[in-house]
């Protein structure tokens, strides 16, 4: 495992692709699409569980990455944050193992990132931006293809710290993410493989290890927080993977979602969109499980808090995971 080329030989890469990985199949097609980067951009593959080394390295046999590990199954947050620790370039970016990013999915960040910062973005001899000037007080998403039973680009409405759509003052990361005031999932959207930020950054502002569901949101959260400004750059560019093997998304793990809500604080999310969170994600995983009490009760917690109508059905779907579970 060599240093990558990425097209640009002879160059430092710039940006550290965190890949965190237990060696699903479509790990070599995330790594590919570091890679062809057009700027210099290193996979670091993190591998979180040990059984899995000897796979991933055939999986990556061929491919130009760095390999650091776990001491195994400690979740997606401890990977990441050991990633951002072996990263040795003044950006890094995330990047989920069943997710690809389009070529110049890094330098449309970095160029639209320092455009949003209080410096002058400049390229370097070889050409990239930003080299000289890593303001730590900005990290970037992007727009990106759902793939699943249909393709879809989200989100329609991109955030951005402290204004909304109608230039407004916008009620915080929170609030965007866990609102559900409509039923499609495209009107909001932030991803971990949408994520890009200085390294120091993501090492003053970590990952939280103990979490196993809403990872990234937790960390959108914190990040703004600690005053990042978050913003979206206007392009598609990453493939996020619907429903894929594996994920920790298709899982109906309703009570870490309901203690990661409970652990939030007053001022992360305001009561409307903690209502719709209860609706849409609580009640409905408790109801898909089968614990369809305790999901009635979620519901009728949200809806006595003020949930949308929207996040009401939502939870209410639930109910029909059950029923084809039970008809088989």
């Amino acid at each position: 495992m060599s240093a990558p080329s990425n097209g640009h030989p002879l160059t430092t890469p710039q940006v550290t692709a965190v890949i965190p990985t237990v060696g699903r199949p479509s790990l070599r097609a995330a790594v590919r699409s570091a890679l062809n980067q057009t700027i210099p951009t290193e996979p670091l593959v993190v591998v979180d569980d040990l059984d899995a080394l000897s796979v991933v390295q055939t999986r990556l046999r061929g491919l130009d990455y760095r390999l650091v590990s776990t001491a195994g199954r400690q979740g997606g947050g401890a990977a990441r944050n050991l990633g951002v620790q072996f990263a040795e370039t003044p950006w890094v970016a995330f990047l989920d193992d069943d997710d690809d990013w389009v070529a110049d999915k890094s330098e449309r960040q970095i160029e639209h990132l320092l455009g949003r910062a209080p410096t002058t973005a400049r390229r370097s001899e070889d050409g990239a931006p930003g080299t000289d000037s890593v303001p730590a007080d900005v990290a970037v998403s992007c727009r990106a293809l759902l793939m699943g039973a249909g393709t879809r680009a989200v989100p329609e409405r991109p955030y951005r710290s402290g204004k909304d759509e109608l230039g407004g003052v916008a009620p915080g990361v929170g609030a965007y993410v866990l609102d559900r005031s409509t039923v499609r999932l495209r009107r909001h959207f932030l991803q971990t493989s949408t994520l890009l930020c200085a390294r120091e950054t993501a090492l003053d502002v970590p990952w939280r290890e103990e979490l196993n569901r809403h990872q990234d949101w937790d960390w959108l959260i914190r990040l703004e927080s600690a005053g990042v400004h978050i913003d979206t750059a206007p392009d598609i560019l990453v493939r996020v993977q619907q429903g894929s093997p594996g994920s920790v998304s298709r899982s109906a793990n309703w009570l870490g979602s309901r203690a990661w809500l409970d652990s939030l604080t007053p001022g992360d999310v305001p009561p409307a969109a903690r209502a719709d969170f209860t609706a849409s994600v609580v009640a409905r995983g408790a109801l898909a499980s089968g614990d369809v009490s305790r999901g009635l009760g979620e519901l009728f917690s949200g809806l006595r808090a003020g949930a949308h109508p929207a996040a009401l059905l939502v939870g209410l779907s639930g109910l029909a995971v059950t029923r084809r579970a039970r008809h088989g």
